[in-house]
């Protein structure tokens, strides 16, 4: 019985580690990307919709209408718990193994508490701060654009992601979130 205990333990584990890898991944590409999906034009948007169905459909719909939140929304739903984790993650950390041994990204959701021409430190809804390298290709996004990293100004609400280097936490992209 404690060895049945055992491994449910582990596949609840494997299962958990799993949707926050996944989800990770996503956040990260949606916030590298922008939300830009890899093709445009007309065809595209014919394969999007085929691809995703009514959800995709619908979200499009409220978009078209004035209400970009409203779809978002119904978007997350659409997803199940993944997409959830992706679109609401406040902050973590994966480990993989690469061609030349291991990396790590890391990403956290927050409020700029102190920034400086090297650094912004970023503390998440439930407390954690963290403190992050500006480096050389540190890309700093607001509104869908490029912008430098001079925009970053406490207070903001921004979400951080990039790759633990040498013990320290390179920020590659520095998204700000609109203010509310």
């Amino acid at each position: 019985m404690d060895r049945s205990w055992s491994r449910a333990r582990r596949i609840g584990a494997s299962i958990a580690a799993g949707a926050v890898l996944l989800g990770s991944g996503i956040g990260i590409g949606i916030a590298l990307t922008g939300g830009a999906s890899a093709t445009t034009g007309p065809a595209a948007g014919k394969a999007a919709s085929a691809a995703t169905g009514r959800c995709a459909k619908a979200a499009m719909r409220l978009r078209r209408n004035g209400h970009p939140v409203a779809a978002r929304h119904g978007l997350l739903r659409c997803a199940g718990a993944f997409g959830r984790i992706a679109a609401a993650g406040v902050h973590g950390e994966v480990t993989y193994k690469a061609k030349n041994g291991f990396r790590t990204i890391v990403f956290e959701r927050g409020s700029v508490t102190a920034v400086s021409s090297t650094t912004v430190t970023v503390r998440a809804a439930d407390g954690t701060t963290w403190t992050w390298d500006i480096v050389k290709n540190t890309v700093v996004r607001q509104s869908g654009h490029v912008v430098t990293a001079s925009k970053l100004t406490t207070g903001e609400q921004v979400l951080v992601a990039g790759q633990v280097t040498a013990g320290a936490r390179d920020a590659r992209l520095v998204r700000i979130r609109p203010a509310a």
